[in-house]
């Protein structure tokens, strides 16, 4: 295969960093948020660390490591959170004191210090001779570099790259990777399809010391990051070299990146930069004397959640994007490179990428102007303290079904989900003045949170009442044909019967070649070549690319999938008197022999019709799923709530819904597993029929069923929690089985039926002096002993395989 890389400049020398890559920091940090980002960190540093010796180009690596600093009891704990799954991850990290922060960086003033973090394995490196360097090598191994090329369009044929026109010429090509940097979303815009990389620059900045003064060698520091004052600074060249990611940036370039624009900087803002330099001097008192070489502002894009773009675009065959990294591409892109080309080779992805997949977005995250408005927040989370279930505060209202205004009358507290609002919960009277006038809502904890009473309540409705939940954001999709060709496609598709009785619901998977998760979806089938596919928010692009994908080339024509998610609003109507409830409102028999659970029907409510009902709840509680026209939806809604008085009615929110899947024990897909597990570990082998036709991935998934599985979901029942006063679990907490760690947490809710704390993680059984896995049984996991980890105190926890009895 010939590899030819296309440059937008050459300039002395300096290949490929003419856009931000030669002003980046270089710091090289190994821990980060998610498994596939922190091994893209460690394969960049082991391969930075042995490039001078294979290329004769020195890198600049220096393995230095790094202090995180937590000026907070917050900040102390969200550390160690970081920590468990940095360890989980198999980066080295140590909790140390003030005291030991001042002796490995004498620098640092530590008396408003409450800890920090000690991470041996961080390192710097110099960004352009990283990038000379890796040119080099690969221009030693045949790759072609052509410089001074614009990429003007990529053209396609049947949905496949074919070839990409640039102002030298046309190249023809079997792959194309686009990974243009900030320039990304526009080369995306060059092709037919157009491809989508939702991307945008901001204004980064830090400043650089001529050398520093000091009886201390600056050289043999430590890289700072002082978290609390959003700043990191590093040795350079004998100075300091100190940045920092500010609580709100600086948009750049939304009326489009200038011609040309290679080295160039942007202006000095020292107004703008005061909330990182205060930091830094109180950080460093020292710097206030440092004489300042230079303020450097420059322009890097971000991504709508800060993680990288990466794989195959939905839409365009063998077309990849490499892009969005956040002010972290020296740290990343040398692992990224590396997985992208065996994503490439091999035709599948090397690991679980779903946290930085192109196709966890949806088309309308390009939007320009969103862009703007979400990245301005998105570069300050680097190092904001994430607290769980923390919302983005911009680029909100993308998305919003038509009860949005309905909603917010009933003063819902609304999260996002793919750009999409959902109400999380609703603020009631009796809580009104805490969150309506202390704005109290938008206030995180690791401890028990301010709505606990309120999604208990909500929860409660759903169990003895009727709670109404819009559920709009879930995808939906419809496949029609002609004749039967729609049900022969989800029978090769899904583990389960397809070809079922006309208004039968099926809960299913689609698996991949390997046996493993593509997708978790409810299959309805409304006539003989009609059917309605639900599945969760974040999986409707993935979701349409995978069906699509796999229609062959001869019924193209006689299949037709749609995706129908913004043409339907989506009431879940659940609890022991929704159906009293809904009777009042339809002429259609809703007894159970007539409607029975897992069956669909098309009805009218109301005055409106054609709405889709589902005898399924999502929860485990009686009830249905409506899908309305959403020329209908408000009126009924509307109907709903008055009719509903007399049953209790009350809107609910995702969190109560969140609480009774958890209490159920119904995993999710995305939070619970991935693309990397097979429907056996997760305890749904009962949903797959091995006598159904033959669909993707059922020989390995046989295969893997006679093996037996290497590890297993499993829920946890917390015995001596108090959830008044202990801090909570929130997922990533470590699992210890008869003291050895065995897993991380997922899932987490109060089971109020059940009256405990309830984890969802995961169960390994590692071979102790080998660390191989070996065969995880229902014995295996019902009888350890175990322990969850929450802030350095374990608590004791009982293991459930299945439902349990009283939820």
């Amino acid at each position: 295969m010939t590899v030819k890389v296309m440059e937008k400049k050459q300039f002395n020398g300096q290949f490929l960093t003419c856009g931000t890559t030669w002003h980046a920091a270089g710091l090289v940090g190994r821990m980060r948020a998610t498994a596939v980002e922190t091994e893209c960190s460690s394969i960049s540093s082991e391969l930075y660390s042995k490039l001078e010796e294979e290329t004769g180009i020195a890198t600049g690596y220096k393995q230095c490591g790094a202090i995180s600093l937590a000026q907070t009891k917050d900040r102390l704990i969200y550390l160690r959170r970081a920590a468990v799954n940095a360890r989980a991850y198999g980066i080295e990290t140590h909790e140390i004191s003030p005291d030991e922060i001042k002796e490995r960086h004498p620098l640092i003033k530590t008396e408003n210090l409450a800890g920090g973090l000690w991470i041996p394995g961080d390192a710097t490196a110099n960004p352009s001779d990283v990038t000379q360097s890796l040119i080099r090598g690969a221009i030693n191994r045949g790759v072609k570099l052509h410089e001074k090329v614009e990429v003007t369009s990529i053209e396609t044929i049947n949905g496949h790259v074919y070839s990409v026109v640039t102002n030298q010429g046309k190249i023809q090509c079997e792959y194309f990777i686009n990974c243009g940097g900030m320039w990304a979303r526009d080369i995306g815009l060059r092709s037919d399809p157009v491809v989508k990389v939702p991307l945008h620059a901001c204004e980064h900045y830090y400043l650089v010391t001529k050398p520093i003064r000091s009886d201390i060698n600056v050289a043999d520091l430590p890289t700072i990051r002082d978290l609390d004052s959003s700043i990191y600074i590093r040795e350079w060249s004998g100075g300091l070299l100190a940045g920092g990611f500010e609580p709100l940036a600086k948009p750049a370039f939304y009326k489009g990146i200038p011609k040309p624009y290679e080295f160039q900087m942007l202006p000095e803002d020292w107004d703008h930069f005061q909330v990182l330099l205060d930091g830094m001097l109180g950080c460093v008192p020292m710097l206030e004397k440092a004489e300042v070489r230079q303020l450097f502002n420059g322009a890097e894009s971000f991504t709508p959640d800060l993680k990288y773009i990466m794989g195959e675009a939905p839409n365009v065959k063998n077309y990849y994007v490499l892009a969005g990294m956040n002010s972290s591409g020296i740290a990343g892109s040398g692992g990224a490179g590396k997985l992208l080309a065996d994503w490439i080779v091999n035709g599948e992805q090397p690991m679980n990428m779903w946290p930085v997949d192109i196709r966890r977005f949806c088309q309308h995250q390009n939007n320009k102007a969103y862009l703007r408005d979400r990245v301005k927040e998105v570069l300050g989370m680097h190092y904001q303290i994430r607290y769980p279930y923390q919302e983005y505060q911009y680029g909100r209202k993308l998305r919003c079904s038509p009860l949005y205004p309905r909603l917010q009358e009933y003063n819902a507290v609304f999260g996002e989900k793919l750009g999409f609002e959902r109400a999380n919960w609703f603020i009631t009277e009796e809580y009104a003045d805490d969150f309506l006038l202390q704005n109290n809502s938008e206030k995180g904890t690791f401890c028990k949170p301010n709505w606990y009473e309120i999604v208990k309540s909500e929860y409660k409705v759903c169990r003895e009442a009727v709670g109404v939940l819009d559920m709009s954001s879930f995808s939906k999709f419809e496949i029609k044909s002609a004749g039967n060709e729609a049900t022969k496609l989800l029978q090769h598709l899904c583990v389960n019967e397809m070809d079922m009785p006309v208004g039968n619901v099926v809960h299913t998977a689609m698996l991949n070649r390997h046996g493993c998760y593509e997708t978790d979806c409810s299959v309805a089938r409304f006539a003989h070549n009609h059917y309605f596919i639900i599945s969760p928010s974040d999986q409707v692009t993935r979701n349409f690319a995978w069906i699509t994908k796999h229609i062959p080339e001869d019924k193209q024509a006689a299949i037709t999938v749609t995706d129908a998610t913004s043409r339907y609003t989506a009431l879940n109507v659940m609890g022991p008197k929704s159906r009293e409830l809904l009777q009042q409102i339809t002429s259609t028999s809703l007894n159970s022999t007539d409607f029975k659970p897992f069956t669909c029907k098309e009805i009218s409510a109301g005055y409106a019709s054609g709405i889709k009902a589902l005898a399924m709840t999502h929860s485990g509680e009686l009830g249905w799923m409506l899908y309305i026209p959403n020329e209908f939806a408000l009126s009924l809604y509307d109907l709903l709530m008055d009719v509903g008085k007399d049953f209790g009615i009350r809107n609910v929110g995702y969190y109560a819904l969140r609480y009774l899947r958890i209490e159920k024990f119904f995993a999710f897909m995305g939070q619970d597993f991935n693309s990397t597990h097979t429907p056996f570990e997760i305890g749904r082998e009962f949903k797959v029929d091995f006598k159904a036709s033959n669909f993707i991935g059922k020989t390995e998934l046989s295969k893997k069923k006679n093996e037996g599985v290497k590890r297993r979901l499993a829920m946890f029942l917390l015995d001596d929690h108090d959830r008044d006063k202990d801090l909570w679990p929130w997922g990533g907490e470590a699992i210890y089985r008869n003291g050895q760690m065995t897993g991380l947490t997922t899932s987490i809710g109060c089971g109020f039926t059940l009256n405990k704390m309830i984890c969802i993680g995961w169960v390994t059984n590692k071979h102790k002096q080998t660390g191989v896995r070996q065969l995880v049984t229902n014995d295996y996991v019902i009888d350890g002993h175990y322990e969850i980890e929450i802030n350095t105190k374990r608590f004791t926890a009982k293991p459930r395989l299945y439902t349990p009895a009283l939820a």
